[in-house]
């Protein structure tokens, strides 16, 4: 017997004049003060817009300070002021952090279209399971960005404590046979915000590839059901699900154990329509979704077919085509995207498809000589991205591939510097994992010597970087 079909939400619509709790969850108020009957049935506290104004006609330092990417933070969302020590108060402080100050500093840009908030928020006021992943997300970063140590090693329990939770929150709700057996949205949202967290703390172990292996079961799963609904929702997890996969590809040839062929690939990435760019500006792709979708697809199409050598020499040149032949829209054509920002949408997009490139063409020895020419050129477009924009969130993947095979001291400098400045911004542990990497990967070239190759050094350290 088939599993039921998930339910496909319906939001009604945003209320204006409703507590900030209903806008959020895109549900109906009654307006009644001080709390309405959603928020009084759910148990939750009723926010209204004069508690979330930042400041009053004339601002003052006490009221708020600026973050590192040199944003203004609200006093209630500030990462380094005390917790009450209340858990439920703490609760909301990191739920407002994650609105306020996560969601933000991994955006390539702000659009009212992010699943980070649009879907999440409102699946973590009705689920625990995801309202425990947000907390161990938003504590997790925030541990990054205290100075004071007894601060940050409380934030460090408490993001462990709720990555616990989300944990057992999975094994409820996954057969054995690793289907999930109800609430399926959340049980894909929770395992790729786990997935986000583990490249935030620098996990190097294989735990975040088998976490993405878990949902990859699950997606190829409804699709071969016929379960795979055109809903908003489910694009979302999609697209969710195609960023880390990209990172995931980039470990391919790190180990063999397991690979991957042609007749092993997720049908759905190679029948997203090209139209499918045109939707909305993807908090962490960019414009470039149709390119992610593309890029995934170098971890099949690579993977050598002794019986039928054709197949797999077709599949690159229709890729590499692909590739090279993608258009995207311009970022000018959507809303609330200024100039500067669709600037910087358009050189990480390029940069992108440059690294691309290379990661195709670093497995075919015929291609191997047109790979530095790239690297330059995608270090150019990475150039043109000013240190501190929100692009920057989204750099790792061209900046790692493209800087892993430059030769000039200089170049090598120039990445060595805008790796320091990303940290600073993030303070995302797999960025400091990428400069060990390539410090070693460079190191012989300063020395005169061959530069090292990069999958070697993976291996003999027994890493297994994500590059989200």
């Amino acid at each position: 017997m088939a599993e039921p079909r998930p339910r496909q939400r319906k939001f009604a619509p945003r209320s204006r004049q409703g507590c900030l709790t209903c806008r959020a969850r895109r549900k109906r108020c009654d307006g009644q003060r001080p709390d309405c009957q959603n928020c009084t049935r759910l148990n939750v506290k009723c926010e209204w817009q004069i508690q979330r104004q930042i400041v009053s006609q004339t601002p003052t330092r006490s009221m708020s300070v600026v973050s590192d990417n040199g944003t203004l933070l609200r006093r209630s969302v500030d990462p380094w002021s005390a917790f009450s020590g209340d858990e439920g108060s703490e609760k909301r402080h990191l739920l407002s952090y994650y609105i306020d100050g996560y969601v933000p500093s991994i955006s390539v840009a702000t659009t009212p279209h992010s699943f980070y908030t649009r879907l999440y928020i409102p699946m973590a006021l009705e689920s625990e399971g995801m309202l425990d992943a947000v907390i161990a997300l938003s504590s997790a970063q925030l541990a990054k960005r205290t100075a004071n140590p007894d601060r940050a090693q409380h934030l460090r329990n408490v993001s462990s404590r709720h990555q616990i939770k989300c944990h057992s929150f999975l094994r409820d709700r996954i057969s054995p046979s690793g289907q999930p057996v109800r609430d399926i949205y959340q049980v894909i949202a929770v395992t790729l915000l786990l997935v986000g967290l583990e490249a935030l703390n620098g996990t190097k172990s294989t735990r975040w590839l088998a976490q993405l292996q878990s949902v990859r079961r699950i997606l190829n799963s409804l699709y071969s059901e016929n379960e795979f609904l055109h809903s908003w929702e489910m694009e979302s997890l999609r697209r969710h699900f195609t960023y880390h996969d990209v990172m995931a590809s980039v470990m391919t040839n790190v180990s063999r154990t397991n690979p991957l062929s042609l007749s092993d690939r997720d049908p759905w990435h190679f029948q997203i329509p090209a139209t499918a760019m045109f939707t909305t500006v993807d908090p962490l792709m960019g414009i470039s979704y149709y390119l992610y979708a593309l890029i995934c697809r170098i971890q099949y199409v690579t993977t050598p077919t002794p019986a039928f050598p054709q197949i797999s020499e077709a599949a690159f040149a229709a890729t590499e085509r692909e590739i090279k032949e993608w258009k995207y829209e311009s970022p000018f054509s959507f809303e609330n995207i200024d100039m500067p920002i669709a600037l910087d949408l358009i050189a990480l997009a390029e940069s992108c498809r440059l690294a691309a490139l290379i990661q195709l063409y670093r497995t075919s020895e015929a291609h191997k000589p047109l790979v530095p020419g790239l690297a330059t050129r995608a270090m150019q477009f990475i150039a043109r991205i000013p240190p501190g924009s929100p692009a920057d969130s989204s750099l790792l993947y061209p900046i790692f591939l493209a800087g892993a095979e430059l030769e000039s001291e200089t170049e090598i400098t120039k990445c060595c510097e805008r790796l320091s400045a990303i940290y600073e911004r993030n303070r995302y542990e797999n960025v400091a994992d990428v400069q060990k990497v390539l410090q070693e990967v460079w190191r012989p070239v300063l020395n005169g010597d061959q530069r090292r190759d990069w999958e070697d050094v993976l291996r003999e350290w027994g890493w297994f970087l994500s590059l989200s």
